[in-house]
């Protein structure tokens, strides 16, 4: 029985017939990687926007504040102290991410220091029998302890008073750890009130953490001096004017919105604002050709 030779088809041939591979030089296989266009990310929080509404509805108040309609009025107020505690908000995150980072690498040092003295102290209570020395022990044991929490638990927005300073002269040449030399120092007044906090757990030494300090819970006087607003000099609104003029001076809401919809909220503005004008010239009287 003979069995006929099988002949290798040419790639013009594999081409015609279609079964070559696409001119990308990749299988169109089912599990293939497919590459997709990345989304432009949207800022819904954009805290420049929401500064500027703040700004723009003080300038309103501060200019002509008893022409606002009384509902138009509550509905700004309501709007601009809800902008103020974001804006607030956002300055206290801030505040807080720069103290972290300016105090994390001595909170940290101070925390493995004390970590290794009271693992060192704990070591030499199991191997000693003297009563004196353990009771000496156990009092520097628990200094060590406290000093691990007041690492960990000392106020992020409050300044780090160190525990362990700079040894003295006489003390450089000594080869005990700065931690051991620092047992009989005197502590910062926090080290007393983490202290007393231990006894009611990890929840309570949390809040000391993170509480706010006493100089950012109280109110700033504003740098700015108030303008004084001459009734005299002051333009007084149309008779027909209402809320929606009342809004129209300080222009659109566009903090909740990406930069796109502003841009095309601030087009709509300008254009109406443009349109009212051009019908106000053209209800005006007279002209070059007037009729007699």
């Amino acid at each position: 029985m003979r069995v006929a030779n099988s002949t290798k088809r040419s790639h013009a041939e594999l081409e015609e017939s279609g079964s070559a591979f696409p001119k990308n030089g990749h299988r169109n296989r089912p599990g293939a990687p497919k590459h997709h266009a990345k989304r432009a990310k949207v800022v819904d929080d954009n805290m420049s926007s929401i500064k500027k509404r703040a700004r723009a509805i003080e300038r309103l108040f501060a200019r002509d504040a008893s022409n606002i309609p009384a509902d138009v009025q509550k509905d700004l107020e309501r709007e601009l102290a809800a902008h103020k505690q974001r804006i607030a908000e956002d300055r206290e995150r801030k505040h807080r991410s720069q103290m972290i980072g300016k105090y994390h690498m001595v909170r940290f040092f101070e925390r493995q220091k004390a970590t290794r003295l009271a693992k060192q102290l704990r070591r030499k209570l199991t191997q000693t029998e003297d009563p004196d020395e353990i009771s000496k022990l156990k009092a520097h044991l628990h200094i060590a302890e406290v000093d691990v929490d007041y690492a960990i638990y000392y106020p992020f927005l409050e300044r780090y008073l160190s525990l362990y300073a700079a040894p003295a002269a006489e003390a450089k040449d000594d080869e005990k750890p700065t931690a051991v030399h620092a047992l009989d120092t005197p502590r910062p007044p926090m080290w007393y009130e983490i202290e007393k906090t231990r006894g009611y757990g990890k929840a309570a030494l949390e809040k000391i953490q993170n509480r706010r300090s006493e100089q950012d819970a109280s109110p700033k006087p504003s740098s700015r001096p108030a303008k004084a607003v001459s009734a005299v000099g002051k333009q007084q609104p149309a008779a027909g004017a209402g809320p929606s003029s009342a809004r129209k001076a300080i222009g659109p809401d566009t903090s909740a919105m990406n930069r796109r919809e502003r841009r095309a909220a601030m087009r709509n503005d300008k254009a109406s604002g443009k349109a009212a004008d051009g019908d106000d010239s053209g209800s005006e009287g007279g002209g070059f050709f007037e009729e007699d």
